[in-house]
């Protein structure tokens, strides 16, 4: 696989896990906010940070696809 691709995938994989990270987290806080939500927080400080590095390390491996030679 070309660094393209691999940048794309962990790409998809940050958006991914921000996704199930911080969506159950905006949820609780909008639907229930009274309630213990201890699953949405784990969530958020698990997954979230994970994502958040996937995503940056898929956007440095995109910068430099970019300025490689074909």
């Amino acid at each position: 696989m070309t660094l393209k691709r691999w940048s794309y995938a962990f790409l998809q994989l940050g958006g991914l896990l921000l996704a199930i990270g911080l969506l159950p987290a905006l949820a609780m806080m909008a639907l229930a906010p009274g309630t213990e939500a201890m699953l949405p927080v784990l969530l958020s400080l698990t997954v979230a940070p994970l994502g958040f590095m996937c995503f940056l390390v898929g956007v440095a491996m995109w910068m430099v696809a970019l300025g490689r030679p074909r």
